[in-house]
């Protein structure tokens, strides 16, 4: 018994080949559109508020929705490592300065959140949790539990 396979020729080979990396790479860019991407900033300032201006530092988180869909924020605070299980979690409206956005707040494609917060109040309070001469990053957590941190600055 003689078993004869016929691969066919070349031609129909590249062609099917052609049709599966075609299909590949319509699904990556298919699922690529409904990535999350948000980007935090933690910056510092003198502040200027209704229109005064007073000396006191002010830190400022900035959290800017690059996604293609509107992305709801649902937690702002701060840390000193990404993997650190201590955070500082403001769930409480009071904790914010005047002028900052509420939480949770609805972020719209391309459109900025920020949360404004007295300085020293942040920094006594990361001292005594986490020592002396620490570096610490804002973070800021989506309606889809993904959390997004800033850079790290000196307190």
């Amino acid at each position: 018994m003689n078993i004869i396979i016929d691969l066919g020729n070349v031609w129909d080979a590249l062609s099917a080949l052609g049709t599966i990396g075609a299909v590949g790479l319509s699904l990556w860019l298919a699922t690529r559109d409904g990535k999350v991407d948000f980007s935090v900033s933690l910056s510092s300032t003198l502040g200027i508020l209704d229109n005064s201006i007073d000396n006191l530092p002010y830190l400022i988180i900035e959290s800017l929705n690059k996604s293609k869909f509107p992305l709801t924020i649902e937690e702002v605070g701060f840390c000193i490592d990404k993997k650190d299980a201590k955070k500082l979690t403001v769930i409480d409206q009071s904790y914010l300065i005047e002028g900052s956005d509420k939480i949770p707040q609805k972020v719209e494609p391309l459109e900025t959140a920020k949360y404004i917060f007295e300085q020293d109040k942040v920094i006594k309070l990361a001292k005594k949790i986490w020592g002396e001469n620490i570096e610490i990053r804002a973070y800021v957590r989506d309606t889809t539990k993904k959390t997004h941190y800033s850079k790290k600055i000196k307190s």
